[in-house]
């Protein structure tokens, strides 16, 4: 009994997704027009994208070639202070000690906040980009009579029609290039 009441449920949601445009056309509304676009296939893709990803990406190496040379710098210092130990009085080192380690933690956390805020930046940055492109989705949105936009990700079946990203990613390089 069970499956039938599976198969039934099957049968009958299968027979209104293939009444409902016949349905529609009894005097109802027109249909929303719906498209869909990858976000991050349009960010990574385009032109402005990837300028933005590239000098990120530039950033963070800074970020983490300066962190290594930190870390070097620290590895050497405490290399020094060891080899000290044997020839100060306890006291001094110990106070040497507590001064490098509070040193090495607040150049660890000065670091941790450089990375923090460059990731926020990262996000500001794409979150803009995604407003730039903004009327470009609404034109071609207009242009295919769609008064929605879905992200693609969130969508769990699509025709390919209704797919607006490689025509997004073409007039946004087209208009606003690298968005210099």
């Amino acid at each position: 009994m069970n499956r039938f009441r599976i198969g039934f449920f099957k049968k009958f949601f299968l027979l209104l997704l293939l009444a409902g445009p016949v349905l529609g056309q009894a005097g109802a509304p027109a249909a929303q027009q719906v498209v869909v676009v990858d976000f991050d296939e349009v960010f990574r893709t385009t032109l402005y994208g990837r300028r933005i990803i590239a000098e990120f990406q530039q950033a963070n190496q800074v970020l983490s070639d300066e962190f290594e040379r930190i870390a070097e710098e620290l590895v050497a210092e405490e290399k020094n202070l060891s080899d000290l130990r044997g020839s100060i009085e306890p006291s001094t080192f110990k106070e040497m000690a507590l001064a490098f380690d509070q040193k090495s933690t607040r150049l660890r956390q000065e670091q941790e906040d450089k990375r923090v805020e460059l990731k926020l930046a990262g996000d500001a940055a794409q979150s803009d980009v995604l407003q730039q492109f903004g009327p470009i989705f609404v034109q071609i949105m207009q242009e295919r009579n769609a008064t929605i936009l879905l992200e693609k990700k969130q969508v769990v079946l699509v025709i390919a029609s209704a797919d607006i990203t490689k025509e997004a990613i073409r007039r946004i390089d087209q208009e606003l290039g690298d968005g210099r």
